[in-house]
C-alpha cells in the first residue's frame, strides 16, 4: 500500500482507509475528522423524543445527550428515504464536558449542515456554549432570509459571514463552510460560493467551551460533518457530492455525479470519490461510508475527478442470470461511476486500485473472485470478459490493481467462478421488529444463503449501548435457499427497545447485523389496582394481562425481593401474592410500565 502525506500548511493529515463522508477522513477520530451527526450512526430516544446522538467520527466524548426536558423528536425515512432529527424551537442536544485544543485547532475549520428550516424566529442551529464573544467554528443563524456562520467573533458584522435575502430556506440545503486564518472564510450554499471574507479573528476557547446543537431552531437536520481543519478544494467538493447525492438536493454548482439521477438508475448509496483541482488541493484514496475503495490513480491531472455509488442491491453474490459464461454468481448490488471535470466533461484518471472489504462475507478464495465491468454501458455484464487477478492484502480486503477499463458513466460489480468455495453471501436479506397489540414483539429475518450457521441469538437493548441475549435460535448449518426465522420477544419494556441479530459460525465466528428499534406504545387500560394497601400479609393485583406478566417488588434500596414472595392465585386479569416474608416498610411493586408505592405493615 503507497502512503502519501501532505505536508502543506493548512491541509489535513488523514490515515487510511478514509471512510469518512464521501470518503474524506477516518471514522476512528484519527483524522481531522471530529464530529459527524446522522441518524444512521445511532440515536437514543424514549418514543420518538431522542435523548442522545451519537457521533460518527469515533470521538466518544462529541456523543450529544439531551438537555433538560427539552428534547428534539425523530423522524423516520422523510428525507429521501433518510430519517431526520426535528427541533422545535426549545430543544438541546450537546456534548459532556468542553472541546479541546487537542480535538481542535486555533481559527480553522471545515464543516457541512444538511438543514431546512420551520420557522424564521432567529435562532442557532449549533454553536459553542457558553455564548461569547468568541466561539467554535459554525455560528448560524436564521432570520427571516439571512444566514450567519462564524468562527471567532460572533457580533462583528465585519467578520462574521452573512449573506442576506437567501431564498427557499423552509427547503432543504447543504451548507459547506472553510475557515483558514490565511486565505480567510467562505460560506457555500448547494455548492455555490456566497460569500468570501477574510479571517480577522481568532478563535482559542475550547477548553471553556461545550458544543451543542439547536438552541431557539425549529427545523430538521439530516447531517452535521466538522473537521478540526480546512480540508482542501477537492475534498469539499467530493463531500458536497455525496450529500447532494444523497438527500436529492439539487447541486447549483460542481455538480459532477449524476449517476444519483433517476435516468441514470438512482445510484445514490454511499457515494465516495477521488479528485484534483492542482497540485494542493488533491484527494487520491477513498472509500466513505461502503465497502470499496478506490486509491492509486496513475493520470490524476488537475480539475479531474471519479465519483462512484451504488444501487442499494444485495451484498451477496445471488445473481445468476446476467453473467458471463465463466461465473457462477455476482453480487446483486452494483456501482457506477462518474469520471468527469468540474464542467462535467468525461476525463480519464488512469489505471486506479479498487478494493472490496468482504469482512463478514464468508470463506474467499482469492482466485475465485472476478471484477465485472459494464465496458459497453448497456447495462448488462453478461456480454463482458471478467476481470481475474485479484490479491489478498489481509483483513479480508482484495484488490484489484491497475484497473484501466472503468470509465465515465460505467457499471461495475464483483462475481465469483465458484459459489461452493467463494459463495460470498450476506446471509441476512431483511431483519424486522414489529410490536403486536401493544403487547410484545414479533421479530423477523430471512436469510438467502447460510455458509456453517451454528445458531442465531436475538439482542435487545433500551439505549443502544447495553444488550441483553433475548433467545437462541437454531441456523440451518447450509443453505442457498431463502429462509424464514421468527420469534416473538414478550419482555420488551414500554417505549422504544432496540435489537440487533448476531450470527454464530461453527467455528466460534460471529457477526451482527444492524441495529433496529421498535416502540411499544403505551397501553390502554394498563393502571392497576392494588389492595388492600397499606397490607399485612396479601395484597391483589388486578389489571390487564400484559402488565401482570412481569412483577417485581423493590425496596427503598432498589433490591430485587421479589424472590421473598409468593404468587397465591393468578389469572389474565388478577393476581394474589403473599407478602408474609418481607420487612416492615416502603416497596414498589414494577410492572412492564408502571411503578407503585406500596406498604408492608
Amino acid at each position: 500500500m503507497k502512503t502519501i502525506i501532505l505536508v502543506i500548511l493548512g491541509f489535513p493529515l488523514f490515515t487510511y482507509a478514509q471512510t469518512g463522508p464521501g470518503g474524506v477522513g477516518t471514522n476512528d477520530g484519527t483524522s481531522s475528522l471530529k464530529m459527524w451527526y446522522r441518524p444512521e450512526f445511532g440515536v437514543s430516544a424514549t418514543g420518538t423524543n431522542i435523548d442522545s446522538w451519537l457521533n460518527g467520527a469515533g470521538i466518544v466524548a462529541h456523543n450529544l445527550t439531551a438537555s433538560g426536558t427539552n428534547r428534539p423528536t425523530l423522524l423516520s425515512g422523510t428525507k429521501n428515504g433518510y430519517n431526520e432529527i426535528s427541533f422545535d424551537g426549545n430543544d438541546i442536544l450537546q456534548i459532556t464536558g468542553a472541546l479541546t485544543t487537542t480535538n481542535f485547532i486555533t481559527n480553522q475549520a471545515s464543516s457541512f449542515l444538511v438543514t431546512q428550516r420551520n420557522s424564521t424566529t432567529s435562532s442557532w442551529v449549533y454553536a459553542t456554549s457558553p455564548h461569547q464573544t468568541n466561539r467554535f467554528s459554525c455560528h448560524v443563524s436564521w432570520s427571516n432570509s439571512s444566514v450567519y456562520f462564524d468562527l471567532g467573533s460572533c457580533c462583528s458584522t465585519s467578520s462574521r459571514l452573512q449573506v442576506n435575502g437567501l431564498a427557499n430556506l423552509n427547503d432543504y440545503s447543504y451548507w459547506s463552510y472553510d475557515a483558514l486564518n490565511a486565505t480567510g472564510k467562505q460560506l457555500y450554499r448547494n455548492s455555490v460560493l456566497l460569500q468570501n471574507r477574510a479571517n480577522t479573528t481568532l478563535y482559542n476557547s475550547h477548553g471553556s467551551h461545550t458544543f451543542r446543537i439547536g438552541e431557539n431552531f425549529n427545523g430538521n437536520i439530516t447531517e452535521i460533518i466538522i473537521y478540526k481543519e480546512k480540508i482542501n478544494s477537492a475534498q469539499r467538493i467530493i463531500i458536497e457530492n455525496y450529500l447532494s447525492a444523497k438527500y436529492d438536493i439539487t447541486s447549483s454548482a460542481n455538480d459532477l455525479y449524476d449517476e444519483d439521477n433517476a435516468g441514470n438508475g438512482n445510484y445514490d448509496f454511499d457515494v465516495a470519490g477521488i479528485g484534483r483541482i492542482n497540485g494542493t488541493n488533491i484527494h487520491n484514496d477513498a472509500q466513505g461510508t461502503g465497502f470499496v475503495r478506490v486509491l492509486n490513480p496513475a493520470g490524476l491531472n488537475d480539475d479531474e475527478f471519479l465519483i462512484w455509488g451504488h444501487n442499494n442491491g444485495l451484498q451477496q453474490a445471488i445473481e445468476v442470470t446476467d453473467i458471463p459464461a465463466t461465473i457462477q454468481a455476482r453480487f446483486d448490488r452494483v456501482w457506477r461511476v462518474s469520471e468527469v471535470n468540474t464542467s462535467q466533461v468525461p476525463v480519464d484518471v488512469g489505471a486506479i486500485d479498487i478494493q472490496f472489504d468482504l469482512t463478514g462475507l464468508g470463506a474467499v478464495t482469492t482466485s475465485d473472485l472476478r471484477l465485472l465491468i459494464d465496458t459497453d454501458n448497456d447495462g448488462v455484464f453478461n456480454d463482458e470478459t471478467p476481470i481475474a487477478g485479484a490479491t489478498n492484502l489481509g483483513s479480508n480486503v482484495y484488490q484489484f490493481a491497475g484497473i484501466t477499463a472503468l470509465a465515465n458513466n460505467l457499471r461495475f460489480t464483483l462475481g465469483t467462478i465458484n459459489t461452493a468455495q467463494t459463495p460470498l453471501p450476506i446471509k441476512l436479506v431483511n431483519f424486522m421488529a414489529t410490536e403486536v397489540n401493544n403487547r410484545y414483539v414479533k421479530l423477523n429475518w430471512q436469510t438467502a444463503s447460510e455458509v456453517n450457521n451454528d445458531y442465531f441469538t436475538i439482542e435487545r437493548s433500551q439505549n443502544g449501548n447495553s444488550w441483553k441475549k433475548v433467545i437462541d435460535i437454531d441456523g440451518m448449518g447450509n443453505s442457498s435457499s431463502l429462509l424464514s426465522y421468527s420469534t416473538i420477544d414478550d419482555n420488551s419494556d414500554i417505549g422504544v427497545s432496540y435489537y440487533r441479530l448476531k450470527q454464530t459460525d461453527f467455528d466460534g465466528q460471529f457477526e451482527y447485523s444492524k441495529i433496529i428499534s421498535v416502540n411499544l406504545g403505551t397501553l390502554e387500560n394498563s393502571e392497576l389496582e392494588i389492595y388492600p394497601n397499606p397490607t399485612n400479609s396479601q395484597i391483589t393485583i388486578t389489571g390487564n394481562i400484559f402488565e401482570l406478566g412481569k412483577i417485581e417488588i423493590y425496596n427503598v434500596l432498589g433490591q430485587n425481593v421479589t424472590s421473598f414472595t409468593t404468587q397465591i392465585n393468578y389469572n389474565e386479569s388478577k393476581l394474589i401474592m403473599d407478602l408474609s416474608n418481607l420487612n416492615k416498610g416502603i416497596y414498589y411493586i414494577k410492572t412492564k410500565s408502571t411503578a407503585n408505592k406500596l406498604y408492608k405493615q
